[in-house]
């Protein structure tokens, strides 16, 4: 008898999940049947649906347009990171890290610096960078770094009110630590859980508790959660740009320059053969290697054509493997002598590290020179839209760099804070915070060349296949550390025939810091809804960037010589995976990378005894240097509540002045500025029915210009006093004017429907321009304009002197066009009990148009529609949700005059859980989360879709777990 068998696909997972709990769940219900009682009892909303109830009481109350998503009974917020369970808010975008975990927050389409994030009503910073295909150097925060355990509600304002702190153009999210009032008397809290990867099959430990105990006086509440994360992403990326080549050309009869024949056209970064190569001479009777060869024949297209067909510029699929471990701490106090006072102190801990190699293998397109011997012959091309889609390539090489980054991420903040009520009337809210964070990166690269060989190139599906004559994931296929070429056929390959990188010193810092003193104050019983209130706010950030590197001196002094300069394939080994894209739908690549052994060619080359340099510059090419910011705020505000046709009318009106101090720094200068503005809110509402609000409202906003833009990293740009290359350390503010109207019909307790239309014209955006300055201004850009040299003193004189002269500075500029954002905001909560008891859905959509009056005004990164729906089915015992997020592609930037757009991207996750029948006081609960259960790519297409610019797909996830609180 056969026996029958079970596949353990995705949805079977999931299938057996739901059924388990739901026998069991029955199984309880036939135990547990009794007579029906005619008493009535407490219902106690509890689960997903109290954190909905909670989430449409504060939307009912608020006066102007807000959102808050409160943790449910046991601290856990409904989504596995703060970015997601922001994400069901209407107007909220995630930006993604390249496992596919959301790491930053957009709202209302602006990128995520133009959201002020803050923690417990305070400024705060975290010096990590953002995903591993960028450096984050501007205002965004990541809040991957915190866990949702130990957070109690997140609050996001789209519109601003005086009260709130300026810095966010596009909304201000608050995120609440947990607190010990927030808890009845002791209480325990605690889960254990093991996320399963199904593409490094892998198990993760995940765990939290959460302490608390609390009285009429005294309050404390410690907390811990942590993971230890092991990952793996596969993808593929073209690095910078799609790019053209040129048929090559020797330059000198010693053969050792070439060059495009005469007439080539287009960025010509890679080269076509006119000799036969050896792969090629092997593949063709009666050719021998050096033969002549037509390139322009042997592609079967015509020369224009292939002069300007487009091909990635060191187009690579990638892995990347490693372990991430995460540990976050919080503490709260309260003390509460009298029944007008209470005393607060929330501090937090996290640390993050991260450990982990990502190989990438390269199609070597850039800069292969005939007379490195790295010139392609192109075989039968096909050009679709200008790029290449099929073609075969002679002598391709792959060109293998491997990372292996070592990162450091902490934070700590100390934030005490005191409320007295001093009079019936009169109250002080005095709170001061202090956050630091610092982060180090460490991130060696090495490279090394496979021989040449021959290769099948298609663009088939999401990713462009490489399939390579020779196996990649060999090490025993001829690689060695740079290119070499016999430049004058001796047999001997000198040290001038060895050619590229072999190994770089790449090394980062980062140091963000807060300091915070606010007091506000409130006259009226419930100044809320009528009263006046009014503050200050005194917030002075910092951040500090370093790089090092010292690639040159090290090759030169540790590298060369050593043994692995003589022996390099004795330091590779077999790949990290064997099955490289294996996840991918329509993938048809090599399956792995020969990899090299980074403990023993470390010790080979002596990395750790050496001493890396530091730079003005990171790895990515941008400049590093420091800023401080010193602002003061005063506010005043008013609420009022009054009845127009029996029907209560609230409004809140109010101003904020802002003063800003900007210090910008690098090693070689300083400049500072300062500038003040005014910051005017409106908002109301109307309750048009018992069940209908109609709200309104209307801001100035106000984020601060990107730093990165404002470093003096100036310099001459010619040996006289014509031109200068500068940052602009005089950026003015994106400020934004924002009005928008909308409203709410409440059907029943939890159940709602709200629409909201917006506009928000933002102005401040920046481009490279050419400045006219006087001389004497020049040391507001960063210049020294008293050690000149002598032939620049000479051009001084000769142009009049220092009160006559001008020169042109080459820097960005604020751009006097503006954006116009306008878009709507939809959303509703559906209980279905009335289907079935325990039922229901919510769900929430956002579309968004721009208008810009300038082309460099133009916002990147806004999708047309973002929306998510999630269906919920809760019992006493048994939780059960299912969620959709969709997100539109947007444009998210531009590459030499191409558009890049990121990939649509629609995610399906799964979570549920079930309460034991034993252990009953202590809710002993078991868990299942599925987590991008489709295997969804971030990504982004160059131009048409079709034509990947980078995709990376982290595979789904799969969660085990225990929990319990008592």
């Amino acid at each position: 008898m056969k026996t029958p068998t079970f596949r353990l696909s995705k949805l079977g997972l999931l299938g057996l999940a739901i059924g388990a709990a739901s026998f069991a769940q029955a199984q309880e219900a036939n135990e547990e049947a009794a007579p029906a009682t005619t008493g009535l009892e407490e219902v106690v909303v509890t689960g997903y649906r109290g954190s909905l109830l909670n989430s449409t009481n504060a939307k009912r109350d608020s006066n102007g347009f807000s959102d808050v998503i409160f943790a449910d009974d046991i601290g856990n917020m409904p989504s596995q990171n703060l970015a997601e369970s922001l994400a069901r808010i209407p107007g909220v975008k995630i930006n993604r890290e390249v496992t596919g975990e959301g790491q930053q927050i957009s709202v209302r389409g602006l990128g995520p610096s133009f959201t002020k994030i803050a923690l417990n009503g305070n400024a705060m910073a975290v010096a990590s960078t953002g995903s591993l295909t960028s450096g984050n150097r501007n205002r965004e925060v990541d809040l991957d770094l915190f866990p949702t355990e130990l957070f109690s509600s997140l609050a996001v304002s789209k519109t601003a009110t005086a009260g709130q702190l300026e810095g966010g153009v596009s909304g201000y999210v608050n995120m609440r630590t947990a607190r010990p009032s927030d808890f009845d008397g002791q209480h325990f809290s605690y889960s254990l859980e093991g996320a399963y990867s199904e593409l490094s099959e892998d198990v993760s430990p995940k765990y939290s508790f959460m302490y608390s105990n609390s009285n009429e006086q005294f309050g404390v509440l410690f907390g811990l959660a942590g993971e230890q994360k092991s990952s793996r992403v596969d993808g593929y990326e073209a690095v910078a740009l799609y790019t053209d080549g040129c048929v090559a050309e020797w330059s000198n009869p010693e053969r050792t320059n070439s060059a495009c024949v005469e007439g080539s056209e287009g960025f010509n970064h890679f080269f076509w053969s006119p000799e036969a190569t050896p792969d090629y001479a092997a593949a063709k009777d009666g050719v021998a290697v050096g033969d002549p060869v037509d390139p322009v024949a042997t592609s079967g297209l015509d020369a224009e054509t292939l002069d300007t067909a487009l091909l990635p510029y060191l187009g690579r699929p990638m892995t990347a493997v490693g372990d991430r471990d995460r540990m976050t701490g919080l503490l709260s106090l309260e003390f509460r002598p009298n029944d007008d006072m209470e005393f607060v102190l929330d501090t937090m801990y996290a640390q993050a590290d991260r450990d982990f190699t990502r190989t990438e293998a390269m199609l070597w397109g850039r800069r292969n020179y005939l007379h490195q011997g790295a010139a392609i012959i192109p075989e039968d091309v096909t050009v679709e839209n200008g790029y290449v889609t099929d073609a075969t390539f002679y002598n391709a090489h792959i060109w293998v760099g491997s990372h292996q980054y070592t990162e450091d991420l902490n934070f700590v903040s100390f934030m005490p804070s005191m409320a007295w009520q001093i009079s019936d009337d009169f109250k002080a809210d005095i709170s001061a915070s202090y956050t630091k964070s610092e982060f180090d990166r460490d991130e060696p690269y090495v490279l090394y060349m496979s021989p040449g060989a021959t290769m099948q190139y298609t663009v088939s599906g999401t990713l462009p296949s490489f399939n390579f004559s020779l196996d990649p994931a060999s090490p025993d296929i001829g690689w060695t550390w740079q290119q070499e070429f016999d430049q004058n056929e001796d047999g001997v390959i000198q040290d001038n025939e060895k050619f590229g990188d072999r190994f770089r010193i790449q090394r980062n810092r980062r140091v963000t810091e807060t300091n915070g003193f606010h007091a506000d104050f409130a006259w009226g019983e419930n100044a809320d809804v009528s009263g006046i209130k009014f503050g200050l706010a005194w917030d002075e950030n910092s951040s500090n960037m370093d790089a090092w590197g010292g690639t040159q001196e090290f090759q030169e002094n540790f590298v060369d010589g050593s043994d692995a300069d003589l022996n390099f394939s004795d330091y590779l080994g077999p790949s990290l995976v064997d099955d490289l894209g294996s996840n991918i739908s329509g993938y048809n690549g090599y399956s792995g990378i020969a990899q090299v052994d980074w403990a023993r060619i470390k010790e080979a080359t002596n990395y750790d005894d050496f001493e890396p340099i530091k730079t003005s510059g990171d790895q990515f090419g941008q400049t590093v240097g420091n800023i401080s910011e010193e602002m003061l705020g005063l506010y005043v505000e008013g609420n009022v509540e009054q009845q127009v046709n029996d029907r209560p009318l609230r409004i809140n009106a109010g101003i904020r002045w802002v003063d800003t101090e900007q210090t910008v720094s690098t090693d070689q200068s300083e400049t500072k500025a300062d500038y003040s503005k005014v910051l005017p809110s409106f908002s109301m509402v109307y309750d048009l029915r018992d069940d209908i609000k109609v709200r309104m409202s209307g801001s100035r906003s106000l984020t601060r210009a990107n730093p990165a833009d404002m470093f003096p990293n100036s310099a001459w740009g010619s040996s006289g006093i014509e031109s200068v290359r500068a940052g602009n350390p005089f950026l003015t503010p994106f400020e934004a004017t924002n009005f928008d109207i909308g409203g709410e019909w409440y059907f029943e307790n939890t159940g709602y429907v709200g629409f909201t239309h917006f506009i928000k014209e933002v102005t401040g955006f920046t481009r490279s321009d050419t400045l006219t300055v006087d001389w004497l201004d020049l040391p507001n850009y960063g210049m020294d304009i008293n050690n000149i040299g002598e032939d620049r003193e000479q051009a001084l004189a000769e142009c009049g002197g220092p009160t006559v002269c001008t020169t042109q500075v080459s820097t960005r500029s604020n751009v006097d066009g503006y954006t116009t954002l306008s878009g709507y905001e939809a959303i509703w909560v559906m209980p279905l009990d009335f289907i079935v008891e325990g039922l229901g859905f919510d769900t929430s959509a956002t579309h968004i148009n721009q208008s810009a009056s300038d082309e460099d005004a133009i916002v990147t990164g806004i999708s047309d529609w973002t929306y998510n729906f999630t269906a919920f089915y809760e019992t006493d015992r048994l939780q059960a949700r299912m969620t959709y997020y969709h997100q539109d592609g947007s444009v998210s930037g531009y590459t030499n005059g191409f558009e890049l757009k990121s990939m649509d991207r629609s995610q399906v996750d799964f979570s549920g859980s079930y309460r034991l029948p034993v252990l009953e006081e202590q809710n002993l609960t078991i868990t299942f989360d599925a987590y991008n259960i489709t295997d969804e790519p971030v990504g982004t297409w160059h131009q048409y879709e079709g034509i990947t610019f980078d995709a990376f797909y982290p595979g789904a996830t799969y969660t085990f777990g225990i929990r319990g609180s008592f």
